[in-house]
């Protein structure tokens, strides 16, 4: 890893600078005519003036009708000589306005309580409480004009343009410029790959404006899910939809759409949930609707939508759940025909008394099979980290929609059910290298030569050579490719769960061991991986740890 790095007083200019020039430089056509003046007027502001403005844009500020607010004599910034003067260019080229028309309940949470006493005409103790206080005032029909004679009030214009550049460079606006301060501290190294326009996820003007208006309902959202169902549904009816081949945003509008039924649910509203999730075509949207078809009476609608499930799940928890739900709603109203229980494994276990100590327990189970050969405490790395290293290229190849801008760790869509079916035949290919000597090379080859870059099924620290070198020796390619297959069907759920120690006894082989410690039991994302090892002969156990009296 590189050393880190100090940064420089106005490094947030910098990384602002970087962002707004890539959209630019890759977007321009698809920008509003707003958008790109407001890149104008910006460039055209003094470094003082930038300075100033990206500091304000970056902070919270006190929401108002025209924008978040400042008092400019609370404004202090050591790297700025002149923010009067700054403040007076942003006047000038409208990204400020200065002492804007506002209601006295808007300017009231820019003073502290000690500079708001004072103004009642009546005395008010200094214990009241804030709100109370404001409240007080506002009832003696206090003037704007009584707070904002004495200074300047500031309201930052721009934000909504912003958010565009924001929503073009990273792809949502969840994220934002602490980004690069990760990368300039020397704590991310990035991969690197190709962001020709061509390739990137927004290709005309739509794209842009649907994806605004799902993070709109999505804020709306949050303001009003504890309230009335009526407005839940009402907001439901105005999701945008996901013009043709924008799978990203099609994703996110499922996503919100399931929050939203699971809430009517929570609020009694059943039927509207159930039409909410009929729309969606992800779990646990069928699971969902087998639910409520039970709880409102109608066994034969829920099974069906189990028998649905059995014949095409939609991933492995969506299936577990259609046998488990499927065989008790059928057993529970006596209609067994056709349904059978779901078949129950017992891994092979070993329980071992073991001296109480303050390390974790995985750790003193490591110390103890290593009198039965090499014991590695790996967890969730070291097989994600082996399939890191083989696909490589794959994970960041130049899929269209992929990749926003240079600082991604993972394609935008790693963690969906897209990330496999759009590489599929790649996938499949390298999978074939698992018959030669090019896995172990190609693992190895990227090993050497990305080490320290980060990839997000690849955690450096936890995977030292003498580990790599015994499980590309050990672990045969059948078992290897099983686990590849598993992991890449469903990245999110399978790349959790598996086993904490790998043992290399010193008779050859290896063995999988999940250790469990007092009290602690199987997780059902651990329990499904015990499964398939069985299926697939992959040598396992779990060990329960007791302590020695």
């Amino acid at each position: 890893m590189p050393a880190p790095v100090e940064l420089a007083p106005d490094y947030y200019l910098a990384n602002f600078l970087a962002l707004i020039d890539f959209v630019i430089s890759r977007y321009e056509d698809v920008l509003s005519a707003d958008e790109r003046q407001f890149y104008v007027n910006f460039r055209a502001l003094s470094l003082d003036s930038q300075r100033l403005y990206v500091r304000l844009l970056s902070r919270k500020g006190v929401p108002s009708s025209v924008g978040a607010l400042f008092r400019l004599r609370k404004l202090a910034y050591g790297e700025i000589a002149d923010i009067p003067g700054a403040a007076d260019q942003l006047v000038q080229s409208g990204l400020l306005l200065r002492n804007p028309e506002l209601t006295a309940d808007e300017i009231l949470p820019l003073f502290s309580k000690v500079e708001l006493l004072p103004l009642s005409n009546v005395t008010l103790p200094r214990s009241l409480k804030r709100q109370a206080l404001e409240q007080r005032l506002l009832e003696q029909d206090i003037t704007p004009a009584t707070l904002t004679d004495a200074e300047p009030i500031l309201a930052v214009q721009g934000a909504a343009h912003f958010e565009t550049f924001k929503l073009c460079f990273f792809g949502n606006l969840n994220q934002d410029l602490t980004d690069w301060v990760l990368r300039d501290l020397g704590l991310y190294r990035y991969e690197h790959y190709p962001l020709d326009r061509e390739q990137l996820p927004f290709q005309y003007r739509l794209q842009i404006e649907q994806h605004l208006r799902y993070y709109d309902a999505l804020g709306r959202f949050d303001e009003i899910k504890c309230g009335e169902a009526s407005a839940i549904i009402a907001l439901a009816a105005e999701l945008p939809l996901a013009p043709e081949g924008d799978v990203t945003l099609r994703r996110r509008v499922d996503r919100l759409r399931l929050t939203m039924a699971r809430q009517l649910e929570r609020l009694d509203d059943c039927e509207a949930a159930d039409r909410l999730y009929r729309q969606c075509a992800r779990p646990p949207a069928r699971e969902r609707r087998a639910r409520i078809a039970v709880q409102r009476g109608d066994v034969r609608a829920g099974l069906n939508l189990c028998r649905e499930i059995l014949a095409e799940p939609w991933d492995e928890a969506e299936l577990i759940f259609a046998e488990h739900f499927g065989y008790r709603t059928a057993r529970q109203h006596k209609c067994l025909g056709g349904w059978e229980p779901p078949a129950r494994y017992q891994p092979p276990t070993e329980t071992v008394a073991l001296p109480a100590a303050d390390e974790r327990v995985e750790l003193l189970a490591a110390a103890w099979l290593q009198q039965h050969g090499d014991c590695h405490y790996v967890e969730n790395t070291l097989f994600n980290g082996v399939l890191g290293l083989l696909v490589w290229d794959i994970l960041f190849a130049p899929v269209p929609g992929a990749f926003f801008n240079p600082f991604q760790i993972a394609p935008s869509d790693f963690r969906t059910p897209d990330f496999y079916p759009a590489r599929r035949h790649m996938f499949e290919q390298r999978l074939c290298e698992l018959d030669d000597e090019r896995f172990a090379a190609r693992v190895w080859r990227n090993f050497d030569e990305k080490y320290g870059i980060a990839n997000p099924l690849v955690a450096w620290e936890a995977l030292p050579e003498p580990l790599l070198q015994l499980a590309l020796e050990r672990i045969p390619t059948t078992h290897w490719r099983a686990l590849f297959r598993r992991l890449l069907s469903d990245i999110t759920s399978h790349r959790s769960g598996l086993p904490d120690l790998i043992v290399f006894p010193d008779a050859g082989g290896y063995e999988l061991v999940e250790v469990k410690g007092p009290g602690d039991r199987l997780q059902q994302n651990q329990q499904r991986w015990l499964v398939f090892f069985a299926r697939h002969h992959i040598p396992h156990r779990v060990l329960h740890v007791e302590w020695q009296p």
